[in-house]
């Protein structure tokens, strides 16, 4: 899935769709892979899956990037996150 990740914001959040890709802006900055952590760990807490069951596949050092998930078919993952686009969720 793809990710454009906004780092450095006053929170983490959902914000919608960019292009092809969601939008989500980190509280935390891009260095020492401190964006990228706090990524996934929404992600996690958002869809209620386990963090290590996501991972960041590329773009590690850039706002563009695509995000793996193991365990969830893509069906229950487009779901789960249209669920959250609707509802706000941030």
């Amino acid at each position: 899935m793809g990710v454009r990740v906004s780092p450095s914001a006053p929170r983490t959040e959902l914000r919608g769709i960019y292009g092809d890709r969601l939008k989500i802006s980190v509280s935390a900055p891009p260095e020492d892979n401190r964006a990228n952590h706090v990524l996934v760990e929404a992600l996690a807490g958002w869809l209620g899956m386990r963090r290590e069951a996501i991972s960041v596949e590329s773009g590690h050092g850039s706002r563009d990037k695509v995000v793996a998930f193991v365990g969830i078919d893509e069906a229950e993952l487009r779901s789960r996150l249209t669920g959250l686009l609707e509802a706000g969720r941030h």
